[in-house]
């Protein structure tokens, strides 16, 4: 009995358990099949309905789930790193580095204005981090949003941390019952890449996974390699952590650990052409990679959504849901029209991984991609961990230097300091968007779907 005492065991079994439910369920429904909803995501909201946060009928652990999910993010990261890159994936990872960090600046804009305009419609002053959660709930996800809400509280936003959670939990919202509708419209046009080239996208080398006699399984050597990866992912991190704590930065070394999956990505990147020049052939293969990564995302995206702590906020719900549903509309309307401006390859399966990733999560943009591309083999998924590795340069002055301005400004500089950091907010869009244009490849002349209709 003690060996299942431990709740890692009984989460996992649970975690399981609703997959599988879920498979069986989007089997039976008709309407969840045809908009290919996926099993995770059924899956998911069942743990989050039956689980703690709800009906506590299922023994599951919040807090190994939430874990679950943040080492899930790196071991996908490398993953999709070890894979050989699709054509025109340099390029794909430069645009979508300047995309991540357009619609993080986008909605600091959409979440400033909001709160500012209820201040002065209402009268009362809402603290910022209403609006300055949207890019951290939505992009970031639950843990970030955790994170720094619970810190703002310290600021005088009361709940930070719930509200934080909520926010997350809308966004996830948005990229289940937005995202869905949105891939079965492209699948409805025909832009879908396979679709429109006529061929199926490559599963991976053709090589026997059998592995060479005596040696690792091919599938085994896949898991070592991303294992190996992972482990030196955290040695570089804990350096990282350390030499900062020792000089005085502890609050910069306790972030290192949030960028830990960029870190992964940049490794495998970099180790990619040292092990495919191993003795006796690379040991690589891109299908099996692909699966371990689809697989990890299934799991992660059903423990995410089960994870989502949901609190009854009534006397911020207003606001809450102004600032999520401008921010929703908005991160549609910017995916959709500029990743067909930007991405000459595959430029439906790159909108799709945005808006997800851009409402859900990077895990979330993933598992809508599988609806469309099951083997995560089109360049969209390797743009995004490029894109991710490079959008650090780009986001981090919205995150450390423009959020922080309203946030200290409360209440003494208060709304002038919101002001200010809308302005400049604004300004940086513009400046991002202009760089995109000029070095990133996005084409503020292409006159968009219309013209991709005709092709």
């Amino acid at each position: 009995m003690d060996f299942w005492a431990n709740p890692v065991v009984l989460t996992g079994l649970v975690l399981v358990a609703l997959l599988a439910f879920a498979e069986v369920v989007r089997a039976a429904v008709e309407p969840f099949r045809r908009f290919g909803l996926p099993a995770s995501i059924i899956g998911g909201t069942f743990g989050l309905i039956l689980g703690p946060s709800v009906l506590d009928w299922i023994p599951v652990d919040l807090s190994v789930m939430r874990t679950g999910v943040y080492h899930a993010l790196g071991l996908v990261f490398i993953a999709l790193s070890l894979q050989t890159p699709a054509a025109g994936t340099g390029a794909g990872g430069k645009s979508m580095a300047f995309g991540i960090t357009t619609l993080v600046a986008l909605q600091t804009v959409v979440g400033l204005a909001v709160v500012l305009a209820l201040g002065t419609v209402v009268g009362t002053h809402l603290h910022p981090g209403f609006g300055l959660m949207l890019p951290l709930g939505f992009e970031q996800g639950p843990g970030q949003a955790l994170a720094m809400g619970s810190a703002w509280s310290k600021t005088g936003m009361d709940s930070g941390a719930d509200v934080g959670l909520i926010v997350a939990a809308i966004g996830f919202g948005w990229a289940i019952f937005i995202g869905i509708p949105l891939v079965s419209w492209g699948k409805s046009r025909g832009y879908i890449s396979t679709h429109r080239d006529g061929e199926q996208i490559d599963g991976g080398s053709a090589a026997s996974t059998a592995g060479a006699p005596g040696g690792l399984e091919l599938l085994a050597r896949q898991v070592v390699i991303i294992g190996v990866l992972y482990l030196l992912t955290y040695g570089i991190c804990s350096g990282i952590s350390i030499g900062l704590t020792a000089a005085g930065a502890e609050d910069i070394g306790h972030m290192i650990w949030g960028f830990h999956f960029m870190i992964g990505a940049l490794l495998a990147m970099g180790f990619r052409p040292l092990i495919a020049r191993s003795p006796g052939g690379s040991p690589l293969h891109d299908g099996l990679l692909g699966r371990i990564a689809g697989l990890t995302v299934d799991v992660s995206t059903c423990a995410a959504l089960a994870a989502v702590q949901l609190s009854v906020l009534a006397a911020n719900w207003v606001s809450i849901l102004l600032v999520t549903t401008a921010g929703g509309l908005l991160t549609l309307a910017a995916c959709v029209w500029l990743t067909v401006r930007a991405f000459r390859n595959a430029p439906f399966e790159h909108c799709v991984i945005l808006f997800g990733t851009a409402t859900g999560t990077l895990p979330m943009g993933l598992a809508l991609l599988r609806i469309i591309d099951p083997e995560l083999r089109s360049p969209a998924p390797t743009s995004m961990v490029l894109g991710s590795a490079g959008a650090v340069l780009g986001v981090a002055p919205i995150l450390l230097a423009v959020h922080p301005i309203p946030i200290v400004g409360w209440t003494d500089n208060y709304p002038t300091a919101g002001w200010i950091a809308l302005g400049v907010s604004v300004v940086y869009v513009l400046v991002t968007v202009g760089l995109w244009a000029r070095f990133g490849g996005l084409n503020l002349r292409e006159k968009g779907w219309a013209e991709w209709d005709s092709r």
